[in-house]
């Protein structure tokens, strides 16, 4: 039997809250580049509303962010990168949005928030050291 996930929940959601099912698309629908291409240039063009994939997926080369007004994070990556990739499809020039929404989903009674304060743990940390300059007097490995 198939298992419950947000991946496919969230485009019946919206479905069912008046979107054209039309509108909402997945990136892994794009097997080739010819694909991919196509793709992106249905959300340029503002035919597709809401795209929907992962970070590997939406990685490098994805160049949709003339009409975005919103990213949402469905789940916290491991790596301060991970945030910086996915905010950087939407923070760009050549967005025609002179204000866009970046939400963090978080499940009550989850692992999630934990997870979102580790990585802000881990980004700070890093930013230190970039800039040359630690805030405290000692590093522990775990």
């Amino acid at each position: 039997p198939d298992r419950w996930n947000a991946y496919n929940e969230l485009p019946l959601q919206l479905v069912q809250r008046g979107m054209p099912a039309g509108a909402i698309r997945h990136m892994h629908e794009a097997k080739t580049d010819a694909d991919k291409a196509r793709l992106f240039a249905a959300a340029r063009a503002g035919h597709v509303s809401v795209l929907i994939g992962s970070t590997e997926k939406m990685g490098v080369g994805t160049n949709v962010q003339s009409r975005a007004v919103a990213l949402y994070h469905m789940d916290c990556p491991w790596r301060p990168s991970d945030i910086a990739q996915r905010e950087g499809r939407i923070l760009r020039q050549g967005n025609q949005n002179d204000e866009v929404a970046i939400v963090r989903l978080v499940t009550e009674r989850s692992f999630d928030s934990y997870m979102w304060q580790g990585v802000e743990r881990k980004a700070t940390f890093i930013a230190q050291l970039m800039r040359g300059k630690l805030d405290s007097r000692e590093i522990e490995e775990i």
